[in-house]
């Protein structure tokens, strides 16, 4: 997979750019604040139809500006497209429209079009972090490859916030045990579906990411990732031996459990939008117990690992998106990166001095200033 121009009108501080793009490793420097993060947020905003960095997005529109379009033209195994979304004036009203090749289309379409991977200062949190930001990486990386995925996390929200919403109004009024019930199967049914996939694709992401992590230790450590599911008392480590039904159940018996305690608090104290990933190294607690180069590392293979999958399961590399990232990782780190992209990966870096990636024949350098941007 690999883009070939980037076109943007009212983007951040990009008024009006069309940026041809034929290298494989594409380098934009410079100074701070001059829109070279801007240049990956319009790809992963092109890829996901929203922000890496901000949940509003107004904010992605250039000041004095109402409108705004990102547009990544790409080939991939299939051929050439061109993936547009855009925020438009409709009838006094913003709304957003996403088109592949010209033609309109829904959400649920157009996650996995363009296959993208981003790391960033914050991923380097996914070890010592909050859960959800490691939910976010597992659920990201299944839904690149897997469309009714996203469709289910799309219902389970749905139905989470039905049921949330039912738990507060039991509060002020008399509880409807029956209808409570009806929001316990559909709880149920839909994280069923979601932990047996996640479980299926941890298993995957385990093998790939344990082995180069080794490759990064040079044989000495061993990295180890179990989900890690929250119940009514504790938490406890999963394993892939279950099946869908019994995890229906097993859902359904735990919502009926808390179900006083639920209504007591209006809220689903269970489910996958609480549960984490246990990430260990030689059998001890990464996030607690790792040091910083450790956990920088298992950030790094886990990051590394989500590349490798998407390549597995869609047959070709993402695109991958690799911001101010450069500075935050030592020397041999950022070597064995550029040792993993190299030929192979289309990368896109920014970063302050140009001098941290080391010229190769397949390397553009694009020098951004001011919202400018010169090849050089």
């Amino acid at each position: 997979m690999k883009i070939q121009q980037i076109s943007l009108i009212n983007f951040r501080n990009y008024q009006n750019l069309n940026l041809q793009i034929d290298g494989l490793v594409n380098v934009f420097y410079g100074n701070n604040a001059q829109g070279k993060t801007n240049i990956l947020e319009s790809i992963f905003y092109s890829a996901f139809g929203m922000s890496h960095r901000t949940g509003n997005e107004d904010d992605l529109v250039k000041m004095s500006c109402r409108e705004m379009a990102a547009e990544v033209t790409f080939n991939n195994l299939y051929g050439d497209h061109t993936l547009r979304v855009k925020r438009q004036n409709v009838c006094e009203r913003m709304k957003k429209q996403i088109s592949l090749d010209d033609n309109v289309i829904k959400s649920k379409e157009h996650y996995g079009t363009l296959n993208v991977v981003m790391f960033s200062p914050e991923d380097l949190q996914i070890v010592k972090g909050e859960p959800a930001l490691r939910r976010r990486f597992l659920d990201m990386e299944i839904a690149q490859t897997n469309r009714y995925y996203y469709g289910l996390l799309v219902k389970y929200n749905r139905v989470l916030q039905q049921r949330n919403k039912f738990l507060k109004d039991a509060r002020e009024n008399v509880l409807d045990h029956a209808q409570l019930e009806v929001w316990n199967k559909e709880i149920a049914n839909v994280a069923a579906e979601i932990i047996t996939l996640r479980l299926k694709v941890l298993k995957k992401i385990n093998s790939i990411a344990g082995a180069i992590y080794k490759e990064i230790t040079n044989q000495k450590e061993e990295l180890v990732v179990n989900y890690e599911l929250k119940t009514n008392s504790s938490a406890i480590i999963c394993s892939q031996e279950d099946s869908l039904e019994c995890w229906r159940e097993w859902y359904l018996a735990r919502l009926r459990e808390r179900q006083t305690l639920d209504v007591l608090r209006g809220s689903t104290g269970i489910g996958p939008h609480r549960d984490d990933l246990s990430i260990t190294v030689n059998e001890n607690n990464l996030r607690a117990f790792g040091s910083q180069g450790q956990q920088r590392s298992g950030a790094l293979a886990l990051k590394l690992a989500e590349m490798e999958y998407v390549k597995k399961e869609a047959g070709e590399y993402p695109v991958l998106l690799l911001d101010d990232v450069m500075s935050e990782l030592d020397s041999e780190r950022r070597k064995q990166i550029l040792n993993f992209i190299d030929g192979r990966v289309q990368t896109f870096i920014t970063v302050n001095d140009k001098n941290l990636i080391p010229e190769l024949a397949c390397n553009r350098y694009f020098c951004v200033s001011e919202g400018s941007i010169c090849e050089g």
